[in-house]
């Protein structure tokens, strides 16, 4: 692009949508914990703004998106790309994926314990408060343990009951337990958090508050902390998260992240900054690819504020190629999605 008035429009342009991206998954995230309803909403909000935002631009610009690669045209060559790099890719990052797991986390290689039976979704994951509001009563799972945290009112007692086959409690203080043939009863002050061991295939919890059953309202679930909708509160496993898992990384994760970052910004930037090289036999913009893939990491980074996130950067130069390597954007969001799935499913077969 040579024109510098065009060139500073676009350069804006660019700035304003990552910006409001930042802005926006930023302060959502950020805003959940005063807003309940944002906690469960969250990701297809944050999803909708990046698939709305560079389309709405094109279509006022009157561009058409199948210009910057956001098209579903030669599926074939797509998925070949996707096959190939993924058998490239993944046998020698499954072996560094061990090493970390083994040497850096410590964790054990243990197949054997390997289940991919699921909790239901409303239960994964702690919430990202501090604690309960006062009277209510948190419930999530973390692999095969049952997380119950409570904040009654001073002086209330609170009680638990919770059956399933052969659970025990793993961790918790100041409380009775008392082992019961189907379950474990559970009784402490006003406000704890313990851990429940639950492998069974099946969960009731019945939850008392001053004496008193607590109202279904007061039972929150899972990060989202979405009401129980019963009191006890009942669920069971199944094989469900797996179909949900690949929806929720294929539409709600890779295809807007992609749409984004490697159809509309990649290749905006592509015009405006660096040139074409050649790499592994495919023109590629190196400036473009570097850069988009540095603003892709600290667009993760700002929702989940930890150095890790940032290891997105090296996974993103690869979906920067494949972008250019196929002319579209079909192929990174198969292997962007390959990638979460298989990170996802492979560190269940280890054991902390």
């Amino acid at each position: 692009m040579t024109d510098p008035t065009q060139r500073r429009a676009r350069l804006r342009e660019v700035a304003l949508l990552y910006g409001l991206t930042l802005l926006a998954s930023g302060g959502l995230t950020a805003l959940q914990g005063s807003i309940g309803w944002i906690r469960g909403y969250l990701t297809t909000i944050v999803a909708g703004l990046f698939i709305f935002l560079p389309l709405e631009i094109l279509q006022r610009r009157g561009e058409d998106p199948a210009d910057l690669g956001i098209h579903a045209r030669q599926p074939g060559r797509a998925l070949r790309c996707f096959l190939l790099v993924s058998v490239v890719v993944f046998p020698p990052y499954l072996l560094v994926f061990h090493g970390w797991q083994t040497s850096w986390l410590e964790h054990r290689l243990e197949p054997g314990q390997a289940r991919f039976d699921r909790w239901p979704s409303e239960l994964q994951d702690a919430p990202r408060l501090a604690q309960p509001a006062e009277g209510d009563v948190w419930l999530h799972t973390q692999e095969n343990r049952l997380w119950v945290q409570w904040r009654l009112p001073a002086g209330q007692r609170f009680a638990v009951d919770v059956t399933s086959p052969t659970p025990h409690v793993v961790q918790g203080s100041h409380l009775i337990t008392a082992q019961r043939p189907d379950g474990v009863r559970l009784e402490g002050g006003s406000d704890g958090r313990v851990a429940v061991d639950v492998p069974g295939a099946t969960l009731k919890v019945a939850v008392e508050a001053g004496g008193d059953a607590l109202p279904a309202g007061r039972l929150r679930l899972g990060t989202a902390l979405v009401a129980a909708g019963d009191v006890p509160y009942q669920a069971q496993r199944s094989w469900w998260w797996l179909i949900e898992l690949i929806l929720v990384q294929l539409l709600l994760v890779a295809l807007p992240e992609e749409l984004f970052y490697r159809g509309y910004l990649q290749t905006r930037l592509d015009g405006l900054v660096g040139r074409d090289r050649r790499v592994l036999g495919v023109q590629v913009n190196l400036h473009s690819l570097v850069l988009t893939s540095a603003l892709f990491a600290i667009g993760h980074i700002v929702t989940i504020p930890h150095p890790a996130r940032l290891a997105v950067f090296f996974p993103s130069l690869l979906f920067g190629w494949m972008r250019r390597a196929t002319g579209g954007i079909a192929a990174p969001i198969a292997f962007h999605a390959a990638c979460n799935l298989l990170v996802d499913v492979v560190a269940r077969f280890y054991a902390g």
